[in-house]
This record gives structure tokens, sequence and C-alpha cells, in this order.
């Protein structure tokens, strides 16, 4: 090893090389010499080569992302054009039961030579872009007697109703909702060709075993369910047809049921209990748990409390009108609505806009006023409504993961997931807005970092300076950029000091996991905070006997984030304070602060990604060694600082009963605090 990374030496000559990856594609290894013999030289080249070679690889992924199509667009072509080509096989082979054709008498040999034309245009247009006309002939060598039968293509294609691969493309690429280009179109005949040869080719297998064509049926052994009358909490809900099924050790299980047998059968969920796990893993949190069983619940209210084995696409359908008829940001945030039904929340969600149409009704009807409308407590519009993009898809996600593992144990009904999940087009980086520096200056003059009155009322000005969670969390998002969880989970020890410099150590914990692998890194602490106090806080937090960034955030029940936890209790106090907020303006939008404020001012992608905590497709050894953290200081340097304003104080901690692990809050404590 010649120590320089991206660097190889071999008798005595310095070569470069490089793990490129394009999209999902397979990646190929890039590998050259440097030309030189010379350490100094190569050590010179090597940061140059890796630079050039990580643009390159951007721009040709950046071309490919906006005018080629994905693997999972060409998937959702390909089956889409299969489920035409089964059907349109089908009817070809019924109408010649129905028309004799006249180019042979045999129905057998008439279907022969079209599914062998048919899969022979498809091959060559999947292999050289566009299907040329030819002449098909069928000869039986063991019938001499018998004619020759010569067709064009073209004659052949109209006869059986293909549609030319063009056609098919265009088609394709306008019901998945991707706009048309050269490439595109292109690549979209590739995959209706090469779905039409699969197509062809399961027809055939069919033909020869017809029971291929439809999933097993119980002849024997099971008693039909009597069918249970369906009721509705409202007056006028549809009810939805119950699907036949058989009575057997499966018949009978509600949804919520099977989300704990499938807990069960999964140790990587945590089994029955939560607590199991596969060596060397972890198993899945009480919140995602708890994520998989609320779509599971909401499916048992739609069909009543009836078996999951009697699902059908209608009560699927049901379940995404209520996902578009609720209010999201309120849906089962109070525990009154949790006590209630999917159809007790909708019902009164339509209530809430009835009272906000009245309301608006009622202003259009004043004369010579231009006075904004003032809706009532709790009213809504109806643009108000409906789940956003990433719960609805999280909550069919899980709902098709549970149904697929339970059609292995028992027959469902056809589900088709694909009609509710959405791709999300949205670019990620207009997802959560920035914040500018004059609303980061109006955000840190606020009085957790000027002055608060008492801590039971820090939203109040006054002369109360404390170092806490309310101080300490957005200043380290803002300077740093990094996750709401991964700043609220901090432990002390994840504060160090190496080379005289202050730094973060982001890695999993007992207390909190990490989004990916590659979240965990080191981070730099920006000259801020430095300035501010938190070196001082976390010392004296020491000598107080804790092991939290944050202890005030701890659950003593040892249930929910405590990213979460500071959302709940501090956050949405500090937000009501900024008019400037926005929709997706929240602790998020530090991240994408940083984030924009390093491009801005070119620091290299790597070292964006490194703050980022995004993967990276190059190799990293050495990647925090003392020059490669030298870098890292440099780039917070681009964060622009928005604090200036601020005095620091000597470390001033919560009294030790606030530093306690916090208790259940009652409803009524939650009404008093300010």
């Amino acid at each position: 090893m010649c120590g320089i990374q991206n660097v190889t030496r071999k008798q005595g000559t310095y070569y470069f090389r490089r793990l490129i990856r394009l999209g999902p594609d397979k990646p190929f290894r890039l590998r050259f010499s440097l030309k030189t013999t010379s350490r100094k030289r190569a050590a010179l080249l090597a940061p140059a080569m890796t630079l050039i070679c990580e643009r390159l690889a951007m721009n040709m992924t950046a071309k490919i992302a906006t005018d080629a199509l994905t693997a999972a667009q060409r998937a959702e072509i390909f089956r889409r054009q299969m489920l035409v080509e089964r059907d349109r096989l089908e009817v070809m082979h019924a109408q010649l039961h129905i028309h004799p054709p006249e180019d042979h008498e045999d129905i057998e040999k008439a279907l022969s030579l079209r599914l062998g034309a048919s899969e022979l245009a498809a091959v060559g247009g999947a292999t050289k872009g566009r299907v040329e006309d030819f002449l098909v002939a069928r000869i039986d060598p063991d019938a001499e007697e018998e004619p020759i039968v010569v067709m064009a293509w073209s004659d052949l294609a109209a006869s059986i109703a293909q549609e030319g691969a063009e056609e098919a493309a265009v088609a394709r690429l306008a019901e998945i909702g991707v706009a048309q280009s050269a490439l595109r179109e292109a690549m979209a005949r590739k995959v209706v060709n090469q779905a039409r040869i699969e197509a062809i080719r399961e027809f055939r297998a069919t033909l020869a075993n017809p029971g291929a064509a439809y999933a097993s049926v119980p002849v024997a052994g099971y008693e039909q369910l009597a069918q249970p009358t369906l009721y509705s909490a409202t007056t006028n809900t549809p009810q939805a047809p119950a699907a036949p099924v058989v009575a057997g050790p499966w018949a009978t299980m509600t949804p919520t049921e099977a989300v704990e047998k499938f807990f069960e059968h999964n140790p990587r969920t945590g089994g029955s209990d939560g607590k199991s796990r596969r060596k060397g893993g972890r198993p899945w949190t009480d919140k995602t748990r708890e994520q998989f069983r609320l779509p599971a619940l909401l499916l048992e209210q739609i069909m009543f409390e009836t078996p999951l084995a009697r699902v059908t696409h209608d009560h699927l359908v049901q379940l995404n009108n209520c996902f578009e008829a609720l209010h999201g940001p309120s849906f089962r945030k109070s525990p009154k609505q949790r006590e209630m039904t999917i159809w007790e929340v909708v019902e009164e969600t339509e209530k809430r806009v009835r009272r906000g149409e009245e309301a608006i009704a009622k202003a259009a009807k004043r004369k010579g006023t231009e006075d904004a409308v003032k809706m009532p407590a709790g009213a809504l519009t109806r643009d108000q409504l409906g789940l956003g993009l990433s719960t609805t898809n999280r909550h069919w996600g899980f709902l098709r993961q549970l149904t697929t593992w339970f059609a292995k144990h028992h027959p469902l009904s056809p589900l088709d997931y694909s009609s509710f999940i959405e791709n999300d087009d949205r670019n990620a980086r207009d997802q959560r807005d920035t914040y500018t520096e004059e609303q980061g200056r109006m955000l840190f003059s606020l009085p957790p970092w000027t002055g608060s009155k008492s801590l039971a009322r820090r939203m109040q000005p006054g002369d109360l300076h404390v170092h806490s969670a309310w101080y300490f969390v957005p200043l380290i998002g803002w300077y740093t950029g990094m996750r709401r969880e991964e700043i609220c989970g901090l432990m002390l020890d994840d504060i160090e000091v190496v080379d005289g410099h202050w730094q973060f150590d982001v890695r999993p914990t007992e207390i909190r996991r990490l989004k990916t692998i590659t979240s965990a890194r080191k981070l730099p602490l920006a000259s801020e905070l430095v300035r501010l106090g938190l070196p001082d806080y976390v010392t004296a937090l020491r000598e107080a006997g804790e092991t939290m960034l944050f202890p005030e955030l701890v659950a003593e029940s040892g249930k929910g984030t405590m990213g979460d936890a500071y959302y709940k209790t501090i956050w949405t106090k500090i937000a009501r304070a900024l008019p400037f907020l926005k929709s997706g303006q929240a602790t998020q939008s530090f991240r994408h602060t940083v984030i924009n404020a390093m491009k801005g001012a070119e620091v290299m992608p790597e070292l964006r990604a490194d703050f980022a905590g995004h993967k990276l497709s190059s190799e990293t050894e050495g990647r925090y060694s003392k020059a490669h953290m030298e870098l890292l200081r440099k780039a917070a340097a681009a964060i622009p600082i928005v604090t200036e304003h601020l005095d620091p104080f000597p470390a001033a901690l919560l009294p030790a009963r606030l530093r306690a692990p916090r208790r259940a809050r009652s409803l009524a404590a939650g009404k008093h605090d300010r």
C-alpha cells in the first residue's frame, strides 16, 4: 500500500484507481497510470483526479436521471405491457375458434404461425430497435402435400390486433406519467418487445399445462364460512362485497391479529415481544412496529372486524377514500381520536369542513369588507384534507408486506397496491424549505437565546439564561446540519477533543439508532458553538454526573424518541413565534440550509456528503484523518453565522429535578404549559 487515497504502486509506478457507479447499474472500476514514480507528484495528482471523476459521475448520473428510464419505471412498463399481452393473446386464441383463419384450416397450426411470427418480430424489435416488415412461412415437413403458407408480417399483425411497439411504448409512458423523449421512447420500445416475448413464452407454457394459468383451487376438506352481516358506524358508508374464502386455521384471523402473527413469524421485527433480534442486527423499533400496526388497524375498521382472509380490492379503495377525507396534521394526534374508528374520524372531519365552509359563505355575504375570513376554532377547508404522500405510501407498503406474507398461508383475492402507491417525483431539495440568514437571526433573537422570564415561561422575554435543549438543539442543527434525532440523542461521550479541536462523533448508541450505516460520521464543532459555550456545557454536565447531552428529553417510560420529545415539547412552541415559518420548514430545514450553503461555496461533494451522512460511491480510506478533519472545519466555515449578536454566558444547567427522565404528562399539565 502506498498510503495515498485511490492510488496504488506497482513496480515503482503509481496508478490511480476508482470505483464508479452510475445509478443502480453494476459499477465499473477505473484504473490508469499516473505516469510518475514520484510519491510527491502522485499525492498532488490523486485529489485532482478524484474530483474530476466525481464531477463526471455526477454529470452523467444527472443526465441519466433526467433523460432515461429508471429501473423501477422499466419494470412498471414491463408489468403493464405483460397484462396487455396476456389479454390480447387470449382474445386472439378465442377469435380463432369463432372465425377460423383463411390461411389454415387447423386452428393449432394457425395459432403456432401467429405466436412464432409475433415472437420473431418482438426479438427483432428488442435487438434492433425497430421491426421491419418480413415474410413468414410455415412448412410442415410431415405433410408434403400441404401447401406452403407465406404471409407478410404486416398483414399478420393486423389480423391479430397487435399494435406497433412505437404506439405501445408511447401509451405506457403516458400511463406512468413520464414525459416522452427520444431516449425514453427507445428504451420503452425495448421493454414492450421484451414483455411480448415473455408473454408468448408464458402463453405456450400455459397451453402445455392449462392449470398453470390459475391458482390452486381447494376441492375437499373445507367448509364455506357463513357470510357475516356488515354494518356501518355511519349511515352513508359504502359496503364492499366480501371475498369468498374457505375455512381453515387462518380464516378467522383479523388484520390486527395477523400483524401479531407476522411479528411472531419474523424475528427481524423483534418477534412477538419486540425483543428478538438476529445475530449482528437489530430488531424493529417500537415506533416502526406501531407504524406497521396502524394501517392493519385501519383496514380492520374498514372491514368491520371481519377476517383478513376476506379482504378485497374494494376494501382498499374504501381505505384510500378515507385517507383522502382525513386531516393529516391532526389525525390520531389526540387521545380522543386514537379511541375513535376511522369512520368516526372521517365523520368528525367532515363536520369541521362544513364549519369552515359556513364561515366562508357568511363572509362572502358581507358586502364591502376586505377582511380575511375568521375561521372558527378547529374548522377546515377542503384543500386541507388528505394524508401526506409519504404517509400513505408507508401505510400501503406495510399492508402489502402483511398481505403478501398472509397469502402464503391462506389464499386472498387479488390486491393491486400499485393503484395507490405513488412515485414521489418531488425534488428532494424542494421538499424542505431552507432558512435564510435573516430568518436565522430572527430565530436566534427569541427569548430562549436572549433571555427568558422563567423556566416555565421560556418564550416570554426576561433575564434568565439557561443551557439546555431549548438553547443548543437549534444551534447545533444550524451549524452542523445533523438530523433532529442525531442531535437530541447525543451522549456526552459523543463530544470529544482530538488534536486540540472539539468534534462530534455521530454513532449508534443504546439510546438511539442512526438512519443509515453511512450516517455514522465525525463533525467539527463550528467556532460559534465553541464561543457560545457548548464545551463548557458538556464539562458541567459531566461534573454533574450526567451521561446525555440533553437528559431532560429522556422519557421515564423508555417509549418514544428524544427527537419526538423535543419536537412536541419545545419546537412547537418556538414555531408559533416564527411568522415566516411555512409548511415543511422545521428542524429538518437546518440540514438543507447547511447543504445549500456549502454547495453555494463550492465545497466538494465528498465533504458535503460527510456533513450530511450521505452515501459515497468512492472509497474512503482515511476518511477521518487529521487532514480530512481540517477540510471539514474549512467546509463548516461556509455555513452563515447568524448568532454574532448573542453573548456567551457561564455554563448554566437546568435544576437536577428538570434533568430527570420525563414522566408521562397529564392533559391538565399540557394546558398550562406556555
